[in-house]
């Protein structure tokens, strides 16, 4: 099963800030048909329908919220777990 859980640093953020960020964030899933599973302030959990093509959905959706680089830079945790493996995306890849 595939799987991408996130969180944003509320911290530094306020509440608007984070609620636009969630918004957003579950806007790129929704836009490859995925949808958020765990929906908190500040936390986001995705998962896949078990369709063959959802391994390329996750990556699309991925791909964008790298590139939505005022979004990914204030990503706390973002891990993609790809059956039993789990990969920190934001040391290996949302921030490289």
């Amino acid at each position: 099963m595939y799987r991408l859980e996130l969180s944003f640093d509320t911290e530094v953020l306020d509440a608007d800030a984070v609620r636009e960020m969630c918004k957003k964030t579950d806007e790129i899933f929704e836009s490859e048909d995925l949808d958020c599973v765990d929906c908190q302030p500040g936390k986001r959990i995705y998962l896949d329908k078990g369709r063959k093509q959802d391994y390329g959905r996750f990556w699309a959706a991925i791909f964008a919220l790298k590139d939505a680089s005022w979004l990914a830079e204030h990503i706390k945790e973002c891990f993609w777990y790809n059956g039993t493996s789990k990969e920190n995306l934001i040391t290996e890849f949302l921030r490289s």
